[in-house]
């Protein structure tokens, strides 16, 4: 079967390192790969060098100058007829099409962005061009019907990654003090100023905690005011982009995942990994990698956007509507309180409850989270799309 992917490689992100161990899982030449962005980030490059990739806006492959806008949707048009694919595979994008390929059939990988597309023409142009979907998560594929109603079938195939390095197997002890963690691009929309005021609540409550903030990200200066603000210098750290995720696993103890929408959850299935229990909102994807009550404590999100911001100044902006699991419907984002995620963090200082749900953290991981059978079932859903 002959693959085209379709997709940004301009900067890592989850979407992106799910493509990576994808190519380079496959020893045939069977995929051929479309950038859409016009130069490959260093990241990811590093990461796929022997993968030969075509720039879906250079008229010459080899030079940076990029043919004009109005050409663009001819010019993929063109490189996507000279490869003349079984299948297409769009990696959560739009990308601009002058019309359908007739030989190849259409699918679309959704990993998030369907939360955030409008219904324009454009948009709605390509998706009734589709011949199927494949979803990172059942939340994806309800926003994709909530929000698109598309004719074409949609497969979910849930989101995994290879097997974290430097995991280790045995029991996890809980430190002193206790250490919190959270891992993710620096932007309020995930919500790190929830996991401060989190902090602030337990040290209020006379605990010993600290916490390390991993990442970067354009919002990182508002974050740290907030911490100057909340009288937490002391005790949290900004460690910025993390090159050895396993250090920074194995360093914590407790791990927060605060977002206002999360379409799946990486990072928190790595926590998981490493033995680390979770705390997360009950939005989105997020009860589908974390097991509520077994490895992780959820929590139904109630504070309002404008309360969140009289609270800590910090405003989030996500103009969507979000996924419940527990309704099946769309509903208008809000933000985890602090102070419920406060009594679920100190509801897993007991010793005893937190190497329970340090040990199903890990089992759970491993037992539901096989790269392989990530990649068989995608392999199956192509095959399925190019036969139907």
């Amino acid at each position: 079967m002959k693959k085209l992917h379709i997709i940004n490689l301009g900067k890592m992100g989850g979407v992106e390192r799910l493509f990576l161990q994808y190519i380079n899982e496959t020893s045939d030449d069977s995929n051929h790969v479309i950038c859409i962005s016009n130069e490959v980030g260093e990241e990811i490059k590093r990461q796929m060098p022997q993968q030969k990739i075509a720039f879906a806006t250079r008229l010459i492959n080899a030079w940076s100058l990029r043919c004009p806008q109005f050409l663009r949707k001819y010019l993929l048009q063109l490189k996507i007829l000279r490869v003349n694919p079984d299948i297409i595979i769009v990696w959560d994008l739009i990308p601009g099409l002058a019309a359908k390929p007739k030989r190849s059939k259409l699918v679309y990988y959704d990993h998030g962005c369907s939360w955030r597309y409008p219904k324009s023409a454009k948009n709605l142009r390509f998706f009734s061009m589709l011949d199927g979907v494949i979803s990172a998560s059942f939340a994806s594929k309800r926003v994709m019907d909530l929000r698109f109603n598309l004719p074409c079938p949609t497969k979910v195939v849930i989101n995994r990654i290879k097997t974290p390095p430097g995991i280790n197997l045995k029991e996890k002890q809980r430190s002193t003090p206790v250490r919190l963690g959270t891992a993710s691009r620096l932007v309020t929309l995930k919500g790190i100023s929830v996991a401060l005021l989190t902090m602030q609540e337990l040290v209020r409550r006379g605990h010993d905690v600290t916490m390390e903030i991993a990442g970067k990200g354009p919002d990182r200066v508002e974050f740290e005011a907030l911490v100057q603000k909340l009288d937490l210098g002391d005790r949290v750290i900004f460690s910025g982009f993390q090159h050895n995720v396993a250090d920074f696993f194995n360093r914590i103890d407790i791990y927060l995942s605060t977002p206002v929408t999360e379409p799946f959850g990486l990072s928190c299935m790595e926590a998981l990994y490493y033995g680390l229990p979770v705390i997360f909102p009950v939005i989105d994807g997020q009860p589908e990698v974390v097991k509520n009550g077994i490895c992780g404590l959820g929590i139904t999100p109630t504070v309002s956007i404008e309360e969140h911001k009289a609270l800590t100044g910090i405003h989030v902006d996500f103009p969507y509507e979000v996924y419940s699991p527990d309704d099946d419907c769309l509903v208008e984002p809000k933000i985890l309180s602090h102070t419920l995620c406060a009594d679920a963090v100190e509801s897993l200082f007991p010793l005893e409850t937190y190497r329970k749900f340090s040990q199903n953290a890990q089992n759970y991981s491993l037992e539901n989270f096989s790269y392989n059978a990530f990649k068989e079932e995608f392999d199956m859903a192509l095959k399925f799309y190019v036969e139907n």
